[in-house]
């Protein structure tokens, strides 16, 4: 059977078939073969293929969450919202690329600038303020004799 080279593609259209996905343990146990050995073979040797079925899976997850958060009702929110929660977690398992939080990292090495409003006593002219943008140093950079005074 492995020898058949149709076999990884037979593979992978039973891991994705919409009517009934597989896993590699249902196919192996249809087919008789056994299990370490086949999902070794498939995972390794068929590495490419297998990323791409869990990705096809993670797909039609995102498909379930949006038609079951679209037919919810107040009586089944509670349980949409577990299924959903746990369908976006396989998704971003499987598909991490589009289902997972992305987080964004902006490092220019530049010192963080504050707007600081320094209140002054009230003068004859009635109140100041002065607006003027201060770098704020990290602690261990302002001098003891020199606190950091805000």
């Amino acid at each position: 059977m492995v020898a058949d080279p149709q076999t990884p593609e037979e593979v992978f259209r039973r891991l994705t078939d919409p009517e009934g996905a597989q896993t590699l343990d249902e196919i192996a146990k249809a087919w008789r073969v056994p299990r370490g050995k086949f999902v070794e073979w498939y995972t390794s040797e068929c590495a490419g293929r297998y990323d791409a079925a869990l990705k096809v899976l993670g797909v039609s997850l995102g498909h379930k969450v949006l038609e079951l958060t679209e037919n919810a009702t107040r009586e089944t929110v509670g349980l949409v919202k577990m299924q959903t929660d746990r369908y976006l977690r396989l998704a971003a398992h499987w598909n991490a690329e589009r289902y997972s939080p992305k987080v964004e990292h902006n490092h220019s090495g530049q010192q963080p600038v504050f707007n600081v409003v320094l209140l002054t006593a009230p003068s004859e002219g009635g109140r100041v303020i002065e607006n003027e943008p201060l770098p704020v140093a990290p602690q261990s950079v302002v001098e003891k004799d020199h606190p950091l005074e805000i």
